[in-house]
């Protein structure tokens, strides 16, 4: 594993999808796939969807998916910089347009709601025609600032669709530092936005492509 690079929990890793059995009773999935230490090309991203569409292709078609990363920093040193935040990047597949983009990804706790900072976003046609098959055609990558704070605290990773759904839970953070925070020291509190330089130079190491189409010229 290259420790020049950040931990990131895979999107794969975690798929959430929803589909709908007889009784019209939404039925909704997660899967975690664990850790790993690479950055995430969009060919990653893309193997994904391809997988989950395979694995899923007898329940299409299913209105929606969304799938997500989380990277941290390396060190401290660059969680300081980044303003003690990681970077969350959400890919979301739907059927129907008027779902995209999402209206807001956020943490709900026992004490509140805190929406993340949206930092950028493209849309896209999903052209993998099993895919399309299966989750449908329309495609959102976007990327958010995470606290830090807010990944060590109990709650759950949700985020609501700008139609039809809202309430879709990407994961629950149980409350405990998670190994990849453990390795940064003691935790800290407040975050701030980070420089957008240091921003998009964490971008190009982790998501290389995304940062590619994303960053600003």
């Amino acid at each position: 594993m290259n420790k020049s690079i950040a931990l990131h929990i895979l999107a794969a890793a975690l798929l959430c999808l929803e589909h709908r059995v007889v009784a019209q009773t939404p039925t909704h999935i997660e899967n975690s796939l664990g850790w790993r230490r690479e950055a995430v090309p969009n060919a990653a991203l893309d193997a994904r969807l391809a997988e989950a569409s395979a694995q899923y292709r007898r329940l299409a078609p299913l209105p929606r998916i969304a799938l997500y990363d989380i990277a941290y920093p390396k060190d401290s040193a660059e969680a300081v910089a980044l303003g003690e935040n990681g970077v969350l990047v959400v890919t979301a597949v739907v059927q129907d347009t008027v779902e995209l983009p999402l209206r807001r990804v956020y943490v709900a706790t026992l004490t509140g709601v805190s929406e993340l900072t949206l930092v950028a976003a493209v849309a896209s046609y999903t052209s993998d025609s099993v895919v399309r098959a299966t989750f449908g055609r329309f495609r959102l990558d976007a990327v958010y600032l995470l606290p830090l704070s807010l990944r060590s605290t109990a709650g759950d990773l949700l985020t609501d669709f700008a139609a039809h759904r809202d309430g879709f839970r990407f994961m629950h953070f149980d409350g405990q530092r998670p190994p990849a925070l453990q390795e940064l020291g003691a935790p800290v509190s407040t975050t701030a936005s980070p420089p957008s330089a240091v921003l998009w130079a964490f971008m190009r190491r982790e998501y290389p492509d995304l940062a590619n189409v994303l960053a600003p010229r």
